[in-house]
């Protein structure tokens, strides 16, 4: 297999703008606004693929499955995890220690952050892609990136630099590298979206219509412009414009529902899941990760207010809590828009 290069200049904005978009998963973790820069992906073969720029470094390989196949290697400075595995951990140690626990905090995190780059890759070309990730290792160099690519040095692979920020708190760098399958897989969707747009337009032209009018599936929109020296702001709005559909206008039903009985005495027999919450509230993951026998949890709700009842994930009455024999139990004082959900009448 060698990499396709006919579409790779497109190609390679859109790896660059995932990769910057995947990193603001950090951000509600780390309870702090995450900016990166990207510059456009380049094209190497492994062995002349240059990684001293985050070395030292932890590295993961991530397996893409769905609609999108192929796989890639993330690349981080250790010195970058260390301040990131710092705010996990609460930590004012300046000696941070990657032991089994902690390789296994930054792997969470860095699933979130994988699984965000197939949902962005996922967008701009409106198909299914999700990621899963291996353990955290140290970077042995190039080497460890053939390893997962086939063995061979001399093929080829995408990379996108990466310059990232964590509030005021941590400027770090990362490199992330794609194999030939995954390329190939992105430039195959990308000549699907051109020939679907040409089709519409050759279609349209063919009926005397005026193609502007078309409404268009799927259209790649312009590539964000380069900012410093080559260097890409990140970009979150997906790079295709989907319009909605028409669909034919059906009558509906006189509100008293009598025209099918039969498929509602079916209806009343289905099971619905009936759950009693009596507050919530949110956590940091530094703090989740000191919770111990004991903690106590403060939540959202005052002692004596009436409990939330929900059906299904619908709020739709609220209660007390009372005791039946030895089970807790819930008596209904209030009904919460009950002409719409048709409870109570």
């Amino acid at each position: 297999m060698s990499l396709d290069r006919s579409n790779f200049d497109k190609i390679s904005d859109v790896l660059a703008d995932s990769v910057g978009g995947a990193l603001d998963a950090l951000s509600p973790i780390l309870g702090a606004d995450i900016t990166a820069q990207t510059q456009s992906a380049q094209i190497h073969t492994i062995k002349d693929t240059d990684y001293s720029a985050v070395s030292p470094a932890l590295y993961f390989n991530i397996v893409f499955v769905g609609d999108i196949s192929g796989k890639a290697v993330a690349v981080f400075r250790e010195i970058d995890l260390a301040v990131i595995l710092k705010l996990l951990m609460n930590s004012d140690s300046d000696e941070i220690e990657f032991d089994e626990m902690g390789l296994g905090m930054i792997k969470e995190i860095m699933s979130q952050v994988s699984n965000k780059l197939a949902s962005k890759l996922g967008e701009f070309f409106a198909v299914d892609a999700s990621a899963s990730i291996s353990a955290l290792m140290e970077f042995s160099g190039n080497d460890a990136v053939a390893g997962i690519f086939g063995g061979k040095e001399l093929s080829e692979c995408a990379s996108v630099n990466v310059k990232y920020e964590v509030g005021t708190i941590l400027k770090g760098r990362a490199m992330f590298s794609f194999d030939e399958m995954l390329v190939n897989n992105l430039s195959k969707y990308y000549e699907i979206v051109n020939d679907e747009n040409t089709q519409q337009q050759l279609t349209a032209a063919a009926n005397g219509q005026s193609t502007a009018a078309m409404p268009r599936k799927r259209q790649q929109q312009p590539a964000a412009p380069s900012v410093n020296n080559g260097q890409r702001a990140n970009v979150n709005s997906p790079a295709l414009n989907i319009s909605p559909s028409s669909f034919p206008r059906f009558d509906v039903a006189d509100d008293d529902g009598v025209g099918m009985p039969g498929n509602m005495d079916l209806l009343m027999e289905v099971p619905m899941n009936v759950c009693i919450e009596i507050g919530k509230t949110k956590k940091k993951m530094k703090e989740i990760m000191n919770f111990s026998q004991g903690t106590i949890i403060p939540i959202d709700k005052q002692a004596g207010a009436p409990v939330d009842i929900t059906v299904n994930g619908q709020l739709i009455a609220r209660g007390d809590v009372i005791v039946i024999d030895d089970n807790f139990g819930v008596r209904i004082t209030e009904l919460v828009n009950s002409k719409n959900n048709g409870i109570g009448s």
